[in-house]
């Protein structure tokens, strides 16, 4: 399972944490609107951190929720 999405948008290359969906990333970017100059790309070698704040952000929102807080179906 991958764990990281890179995308590049202008050329700027951002690490992602993987979205679910229609989206690439988390964050809600979908990695592939050439209208905005958004491209998935190959992660760059050697990475290891996402460094998205608004990937980060969603992440330490959520991480205090456990799959038993939901109602319905468990992944």
């Amino acid at each position: 399972m991958k764990r990281f999405v890179a995308i590049a948008i202008d050329g700027e290359v951002g690490v992602h944490a993987v979205g679910d969906g229609n989206y690439a990333s988390l964050c809600g970017l979908d990695g592939t609107d050439d209208g905005v100059g958004q491209q998935t790309v190959a992660l760059p070698l050697g990475t290891t951190k996402i460094d998205c704040p608004q990937c980060q952000a969603l992440w330490r929102a959520c991480r205090r929720y456990r799959a038993a807080d939901f109602d319905g179906d468990d992944e």
